[in-house]
């Protein structure tokens, strides 16, 4: 009887319908063509390997990357270029021990790169480079950091050695160009073997294998063995050593505002359908069914699985136009080539990721390298300039300082010290991205004062993912500390002592602790002017008054006459960013009212959407219910929701199921964080409930909590 095969459910598996990868261009370049430069000062010797795009001289035109060779006589400085990473690799001499130092912006510190290990930093640095043993041979590699980056891979190749998959020698090419530098001996490479274009290369020591492709195509394969000096490949072939250099481009709107890539002078001749780099290619993320457009407004409803495009730097009008179902054959080239895109109709929309608006937009701090201080003087710091700094605070068990990482932005005039910490408790991280954003946005030559930034107090609970200190205590129950106390207490000391003391104001940065969750709020002493005008400037869910005296930062530095507030931003060990945008926005609003740094009006307008809850509810007080037995807990209300006196919020039970206890709502209030954890003890927290203040009500002069 024949065998009857099953059917095949429909639906149930996805391929890419995308092409296979077209290679734009693939050049093996020879030291024979190298362009060659003698330099001026007669202290070296460069050979430019290539420059993408072709062509262009790189100490007039902005180009996109640039590999060359130098050959160094004698100590000399480097050029700056400005916007570009640059990246050195010294390449090895057996006859003598090769090496250079790099100086960078005349710091004490110099750097010593070895042979073959890649050494990357900012081409804006002065930088000098000393060389012991002269001459030594390296290679220099330039990209401009908006434009996109690069990865550097040394390996030796030798007797067949299998990776990961089982495969011997082969490497995936996933960005848009790939180069392949041969250090030493003979290699035999094979470009996409599984594909028609399909091709051997044999190249010796010297030589560099250019590969130009399209990065949104699937990846291309290419497979590097040893060989003779024929190209034979074999058991008796010396060890080669090659570097592999691969560059993706950005992916952003503004990614060739400088210029346009011209397409490659000499691409190789393979299949008759050859396409060339166009010289601008629009984004191919395409959005399905009922995903909301970022920015646009959609009108009408569309059909099942009609894709949508969206354009990089088109008008909302245009964009309008372009959402109408198009055949394959009219959709744009980065479309038709992305294995997303071709798969339209057969996805859940909620499976398409659209990056969120701050990942569109990032803000890098572009601060300079730290330098070491035995403690924190406004007055050591330059003015109109962001400097960093790790502060030396106590020794550790090897007798080595744990430093503090400390920003400080000077502005131009006389003013406030504003101070901002965060990770107090080593685990409660949302704080340390807030700081990030607001140094990112401070122009010191509009700044009046001093804005300095703590981006990670506790040190050691931060790399241990905990929220204590080295011995096991809270930092944040032990300030101002004590010169002779435990580790804690003398911690907390010199933080008091060596940064605290420098500030005016205080943020203190802080989110739930593990196995719970908070709504985004300020704890701040609602009696003292000053504190409470900062918690109002913050906007936030919830403000709860809390007069201090409870061994916290904040209430250390209040103590001293500096005006403080803790804002509590979520959850911990993650980034939420909508909180992160909110605590953002309330201390720019801080330093705005102090008449520190104006907003810019133009972007307020823009994010206003995004700048703080609509309202703020005041808590006169606030505490903890915690479970009176163990078992599986489920706690019901949300953050930031209001309760009623004898609501249900939450119940026990045992590990089989049976409901052993249950909790109700003491008093009306607002639930400003709670548990997470479903494993309960007794005495474990369920909520932490705010009482509302009410109207004509007077604060009490000493409020605090039952942590």
């Amino acid at each position: 009887m024949a065998r009857i095969e099953p059917d095949i459910p429909q639906g149930s598996i996805l391929e890419s319908d995308s092409p296979d990868p077209s290679l734009i261009n693939v050049q093996c370049l020879d030291p024979s063509n190298y362009r060659k430069q003698t330099w001026k000062n007669g202290l070296g010797e460069t050979a430019e390997i290539y420059i993408y795009p072709p062509d262009q001289d790189f100490k007039t035109d902005s180009f996109f990357w640039r590999l060359s060779k130098h050959v160094i006589d004698a100590d000399c400085n480097f050029s700056v270029f400005a916007d570009y990473e640059c990246t050195t690799i010294v390449l090895p001499d057996h006859n003598k021990k090769s090496m250079i130092s790099l100086n960078h912006k005349g710091e004490e510190m110099t750097t010593t790169v070895k042979p073959l290990f890649p050494y990357s930093w900012s081409g804006s640095w002065a930088t000098s480079c000393q060389v012991p043993n002269p001459p030594v041979t390296n290679l220099q590699f330039l990209i401009k950091r908006n434009l996109g980056s690069a990865q550097f891979n040394v390996d030796k190749i030798g007797e067949p050695v299998a990776n990961e998959s089982g495969e011997t020698g082969k490497k995936l090419i996933l960005g848009s160009f790939a180069l392949v530098y041969v250090v030493e001996g003979n290699v035999c490479i094979e470009v996409d073997e599984r594909h028609m274009e399909e091709s051997i290369y044999k190249l010796s020591a010297g030589q560099t294998l250019l590969v130009e492709r399209d990065e949104d195509a699937s990846p291309t394969s290419i497979v590097v063995q040893a060989s003779d000096a024929s190209g034979v490949v074999g058991r008796n072939v010396s060890d080669a050593t090659i570097l592999t250099i691969q560059i993706s481009e950005a992916k952003k709107d503004t990614l060739f505002t400088d210029y346009s890539f011209p397409p490659t002078a000499a691409p190789i001749d393979i299949a008759a359908g050859q396409r060339t780099r166009p010289p601008r290619r629009k984004g191919s993320l395409v959005v399905y069914d009922d995903q909301p457009l970022q920015g646009a407004l959609q009108k009408g409803p569309l059909a099942a699985g009609e894709p949508i495009i969206l354009p990089s730097d088109e008008t909302v009008g245009e964009l309008a136009s372009s959402l109408q179902s198009t055949g394959l054959s009219s959709v744009d080239e980065g479309m038709r080539r992305d294995s997303i895109a071709m798969l339209q109709g057969t996805l859940d929309s909620t499976q398409m990721y659209i990056p969120p608006s701050i990942a569109l937009h990032p803000q890098d701090t572009d601060v300079p390298p730290p330098i070491v201080r035995d403690r924190l003087v406004i007055e050591d710091f330059p003015v109109h300039t962001i400097s960093t700094a790790w502060i030396k605070m106590v020794k550790q068990g090897l007798s080595e300082w744990i430093r503090l990482p400390a920003i400080v932005c000077r502005g131009t005039a006389d003013g406030p010290v504003v101070g901002i910490t965060a990770a107090v408790h080593g685990n409660e991280l949302n704080g340390v991205p807030c700081i990030h954003r607001v140094v990112s946005e401070i122009d010191v030559n509009k700044l009046h004062g001093t804005v300095v930034a703590v981006p990670c107090v506790n040190m050691i609970g931060y790399l241990q993912f905990k929220r204590e200190f080295g011995d096991g205590r809270d930092l944040n129950r032990l300030f101002p500390g004590k010169e002779d106390g435990f580790a804690s207490q003398v911690y907390c000391y010199e933080l008091m002592r060596k940064v605290i003391s420098q500030f005016n104001y205080l943020i203190d940065l802080h989110t739930a602790s593990f196995g719970r969750i908070n709504s985004y709020y300020v704890r701040a002493d609602m009696n003292d002017p000053g504190s409470a005008l900062l918690a109002h400037l913050q906007q936030p869910q919830i403000v709860l008054h809390n007069s201090g005296q409870d061994g916290t930062l904040r209430s250390a530095a209040s103590a001293r006459g500096i005006k403080a507030i803790t804002v509590e931003i979520g959850n911990p060990q993650l980034f939420q960013n909508q909180y992160i945008q909110w605590s953002y926005m309330g201390v720019m609003r801080i330093l705005d009212n102090l008449e520190m740094y104006t907003m810019d009006a133009t972007k307020s307008a823009h994010e206003r959407g995004s700048r703080g809850p609509p309202s703020t509810i005041l808590c006169s007080k606030g505490f903890w219910i915690y479970t009176k037995t163990g078992g599986v807990l489920e706690v019901y209300p949300g953050v930031n929701t209001i309760i009623r006196k004898g609501d249900l919020i939450a119940r026990i039970k045992n590990i089989f199921g049976n409901v052993v206890d249950e909790y109700v709502a003491p008093c009306g209030g607002i639930v400003i964080g709670r548990s997470s954890n479903p494993v309960a003890m007794s005495g474990d927290r369920i909520i932490h409930l705010g009482v509302i203040k009410r109207k004509g009500e007077s604060l009490a002069k000493e409020a605090k909590e039952n942590y």
